[in-house]
């Protein structure tokens, strides 16, 4: 059977020369700040390195188009068919498979680097790109490991000048923005409690089926290098299609499942309207715990300090997966016809119902309510806005990284937590560790980083 040498030459970039230059040297354009970048460049452009060009790519670019100060700098891709396409439409850029050859090489050439690589990828390579001082835009769920928004975290706090946004374009949306400004001036009252859940988990697009092994090794195909899909992970993975281009999500060991894929377009809401602390505790059942695969019919709970804003001493989150819903009936609330990806906050006076897209349902004493008063909110462009904030701009951006890292912390938590299920694990926010669980924080906090592959420190 035909593989892929795992250590085969990184060239033109070895790992040798990558340490040595790429992750450490940003002299000349690349140190400098964006004003002074920008005036060096003929034009004056925002210019972007994109790393990951399909799938959600091309609906950043999307987003993107027509904004007239914004260019194409160069594409990064490990499926070769992606980057001939890519050429195609921007010939003026280049292209690379390893992102480390355009930090390296090609540093001067960009101003900001869009991530829209598997998850296992986001944190070295936007630590790198911190590292290197861009502006960021990288995609949801915003690392991997617990670990990594600790790094994410101190690396914000050593380039306080970086404009960042994660891909959450669904904050934007109408509807969403609305029911911030309801939660945050307490329209139906102080929270009492929230509900969230996601999807079904089955085999699909993006998913295997709960608690997969991986598929027997297939032949890696001559387009993709794998060894640079495998990047940070240390362990053998052996090549599938369920495991690349898509499905990674469903595994262990470079996704989040549902719970952690859909967690930052859902629980945002709750740390927009009520700048949520970082968590106390998760606990979640499930009937087995993750394995290769992760696992489904997860239910958490997650739990926040409370008091002040909130009606109870501990605010209450759950969060389900495969559409496992609250009851209605416990809550007061009619029978009532919903689908998944929901968030429902109950607050003293009524209860906001929120789809992921955006449409608003309101209950007062236990009724739908037709004409609940909706604030005015100001159109936002989830990526425009990120665009013109790079290049000087003061406008508002709904989920800058410092936000970002800590809607992903509970979603993580959540997911992390399907390896002891039934075991509620306190959480040390502060310090990144749990303080009831010596095995927990060994297993489920960190990973060891393939040699070359690691996130750089960001000082």
């Amino acid at each position: 059977m035909k593989t892929q040498n795992a250590s085969k030459s990184l060239s033109p970039v070895t790992r040798r020369t990558f340490l040595r230059t790429g992750a450490i040297a940003t002299a000349g354009l690349a140190a400098l700040n964006l004003p002074a970048r920008a005036q060096a460049n003929k034009n004056s452009k925002l210019r972007l390195f994109q790393i990951g060009v399909g799938g959600i790519g091309g609906l950043e670019r999307g987003g993107l188009k027509g904004h007239p100060m914004v260019e194409w700098a160069g594409f990064c891709d490990v499926d070769q068919r992606e980057l001939d396409k890519i050429k195609k439409e921007h010939p003026n850029a280049w292209a690379v498979k390893d992102y480390r050859e355009a930090f390296a090489n090609k540093a001067s050439d960009f101003d900001a680097v869009i991530v829209e690589a598997p998850d296992f990828h986001h944190a070295p390579m936007m630590l790198t790109a911190m590292k290197h001082n861009k502006h960021i835009y990288g995609q949801k769920p915003l690392v991997h490991q617990l670990d990594e928004l600790r790094m994410i975290r101190d690396g914000l706090k050593a380039r306080p000048g970086l404009v960042t946004q994660m891909g959450n374009q669904r904050a934007c949306n109408k509807g969403r923005m609305q029911s911030v400004e309801i939660l945050r001036r307490n329209q139906l009252g102080r929270p009492v409690e929230a509900w969230v859940w996601t999807g079904g988990v089955s085999r699909g697009h993006y998913f295997a089926d709960p608690w997969s092994a991986y598929p027997p090794a297939q032949t890696v195909p001559e387009y993709l290098d794998w060894n640079l899909w495998r990047g940070p992970i240390s362990t053998e993975l052996p090549y599938s299609e369920d495991l690349a281009p898509r499905r990674w999500r469903a595994f262990w060991e470079t996704g989040g499942g549902q719970i952690a894929d859909w967690g930052c377009h859902l629980l945002d809401l709750l740390y927009f309207a009520y700048e949520l602390p970082s968590p106390e505790a998760a606990l979640t059942h499930t009937p087995r715990p993750a394995s290769t695969g992760h696992s489904a019919h997860n239910q958490s709970t997650i739990t926040y300090p409370g008091g002040g804003k909130f009606v109870r001493e501990k605010f209450v989150v759950h969060y389900n997966d495969d559409a496992l819903l609250p009851s209605f009936a416990s809550l007061g609330l009619p029978p009532t016809k919903v689908g998944a990806n929901h968030t429902m906050v109950v607050c003293e006076e009524g209860t906001l119902l929120l789809e992921a897209d955006g449409r608003i349902r309101i209950f007062r004493k236990g009724k739908l309510v037709e004409n609940e008063p909706l604030p005015e909110v100001e159109p936002r462009n989830h990526w425009k806005d990120w665009a013109d904030n790079c290049l000087g701009g003061k406008k508002p951006l709904w989920t800058p990284l410092d936000i970002g890292w800590r809607i992903t912390e509970p979603a993580l938590l959540s997911v992390k937590a399907t390896r002891y299920p039934g075991q509620e694990l306190r959480w040390d926010g502060a310090n990144f560790r749990f303080t009831n669980h010596d095995k927990a924080n060994q297993e489920i906090v960190s990973r060891n980083y393939r040699e070359g592959f690691a996130p750089p420190q960001v000082s």
